[in-house]
């Protein structure tokens, strides 16, 4: 593996798994099922227990989805910190 000299060999990695985890957030929030909600009213089913049941299984899902992909972000967050904390050390050791 050749890296940069001015750069901490692990930064990058921290960077582009980042930048990964960021990418997957938005593909899960611009993913078509997340309007499925905007799909599942009155006028689409009648009021049933079996289809109130559904819509709050489907609002729950939804709502995992939004937080994995808050979670991803926050993920992302933190390796991008780490990483620029590892530039950092790397830089102060070199010109030591």
């Amino acid at each position: 593996m050749i890296h940069d000299a001015s750069h901490h060999p692990y930064a990058s990695v921290l960077h582009q798994r980042a930048a990964t985890l960021r990418d997957l957030a938005g593909s899960i929030e611009r993913s078509i099922v997340m309007t499925l909600d905007e799909l599942a009213h009155d006028e689409t089913w009648a009021s049933t227990p079996r289809t109130r049941l559904c819509e709050a299984m489907l609002a729950r899902n939804l709502h995992q989805l939004h937080r994995a992909a808050d979670d991803l972000r926050d993920t992302a967050f933190r390796m991008h910190a780490r990483a620029g904390e590892l530039e950092h050390s790397f830089r102060i050791r070199g010109a030591a």
